[in-house]
């Protein structure tokens, strides 16, 4: 994928619409952290733990039975705690805790002025971890899937034709087109704070464009939100933002090319 076995970006946000209560330098602000599982080694996840994470955090990885477990537990922290540490750099990742909510998001528990207005969202594959810091009053969901082949049918079962359609016109296959609508899914439903408990077809796009070297969903339930999708190594990136927001994604571009 990288060249590095952590990749952590600034994200450049500009928007058309309101900023609510809030001005644009404050709330146009995200940061990504991208991990590749693959190259980061047993003693380096140690490492950075010992480092970057809370006593909290620290004792719950240490409750899980399972390595899997908790090795996604802990690259997901290390993720977030790496994007914040870009975020704001008057913070020590170490005293900051990313607890979960009552329906198991992460939550960003500190002290901090600035820790009190972000949030953050969490997403891993088995070979990719990707965490997004971002201002409340601009939520955004980040999702990462590698969607098996088995799984291609019942995502686009339900499907309309105007929609497959939409797909075909942009030579992207059923495989591509079912992995595109599922990690879109799963970061609107994050935004949301309603995960994949409500039924599809409220999740499907209206439109599927192309934009840069990704596609943009629009969405006809929730019109206010937007999704773009951006193939990574074997993967794919979907970011759930406001609808009027531009994101530029030259630079994953310039970093998987």
């Amino acid at each position: 994928m990288f060249a590095e076995s952590c990749v952590v970006q600034k994200l450049a946000l500009t928007r058309d619409g309101s900023f609510g209560g809030f001005g644009a330098p404050d709330i146009l602000k995200g940061t990504i952290a991208i991990i590749d599982r693959q190259r980061l080694g047993p003693e380096e996840i140690e490492s950075l733990a010992s480092r970057y994470l809370h006593t909290h955090e620290q004792q719950r990885r240490l409750s899980f039975e399972f390595p899997q477990r908790r090795d996604s537990f802990t690259i997901g922290r290390l993720a977030a705690k790496l994007a914040l540490k870009c975020h704001l750099d008057d913070v020590s990742p170490h005293d900051v805790a990313i607890g979960s909510g009552v329906f198991h998001q992460p939550i960003i528990m500190g002290t901090s002025d600035g820790c009190c207005e972000l949030g953050v969202s969490i997403s891993h594959s088995d070979e990719i971890c990707v965490a997004v810091i971002h201002h409340k009053g601009h939520p955004i969901g980040v999702d990462v899937e590698q969607l098996a082949e088995a799984d291609i049918v019942p995502v686009l079962n339900d499907v309309d034709a105007s929609l497959r359609q939409q797909f075909f016109e942009l030579s992207l296959n059923e495989h591509e087109a079912a992995s595109i609508l599922w990690c879109a899914r799963e970061s609107l439903g994050k935004v949301l704070t309603t995960g994949m408990t409500v039924p599809p077809k409220l999740y499907e796009p209206t439109s599927v464009s192309e934009v840069g070297a990704g596609v943009r969903l629009n969405y006809k339930t929730f019109t206010q939100y937007q999704t773009q999708v951006m193939p990574i190594d074997k993967a794919w990136l979907a970011i759930t933002l406001p609808a009027q927001t531009k994101i530029d994604f030259g630079w994953l571009e310039a970093l998987s090319s």
